[in-house]
């Protein structure tokens, strides 16, 4: 089995699982900020998850990692703005999340830095040759399956770690929060 056709698809799953942390963490500090501070980080964080959910499904649906240099600017992007979330609001933001968020943007940004590398390196006659010929369907489809697995181990307990998950009990339904009167 190819190694390459097997990881192709990996990193738009990261970019998946880090945009949807990042949208846990920026609705639990949209909805229950206390500040305009808390409520901003919030609205970025929320917009970065977005962005990278959106560059994610392009990159899977041309089966190829593409704009390395956007993606490595939603990553950084990313990153700091999950280092800010947790500086403005060390109380509610979880570090398990911040900490998955994190290593899912690492993910993305050092196979786009790789790729931005590796085209550097050739001239465009060299990267046409470079190309694989053909797809390698069980490959992808065995890659997309791991990735997928490996990102829900990491992603499902992080947004239950953060503040919109915990408000929510085993069955989806809303746990009524003693003292608003539901």
């Amino acid at each position: 089995m190819n190694l390459a056709a097997l990881t192709r698809s990996w990193p738009s799953l990261a970019a998946w699982g880090a945009g949807l942390v990042q949208l846990g963490l920026g609705g639990g500090m949209v909805t229950r900020g206390v500040d305009v501070a808390s409520r901003g980080v919030g609205l970025v964080l929320a917009t970065v998850g977005a962005t990278a959910l959106v560059w994610g499904i392009i990159a899977l649906a041309r089966g190829r990692l593409v704009a390395p240099g956007v993606a490595m600017a939603i990553a950084l992007l990313g990153t700091l703005s999950a280092g800010v979330a947790l500086f403005v609001d060390p109380v509610r933001v979880s570090v398990h999340a911040v900490a998955v968020a994190v290593a899912l943007w690492l993910a993305l940004g050092v196979a786009s830095a790789v790729l931005l590398r590796r085209r550097s390196r050739r001239s465009s006659a060299d990267d046409a040759q470079a190309r694989p010929s053909g797809p390698a369907p069980a490959a992808g489809v065995a890659g997309i399956i791991v990735g997928a697995l490996a990102v829900a181990i990491l992603v499902t307990p992080a947004l239950s770690a953060a503040e919109a998950g915990s408000y929510v009990d085993d069955s989806g339904n809303p746990i009524v929060v003693p003292g608003h009167g539901h």
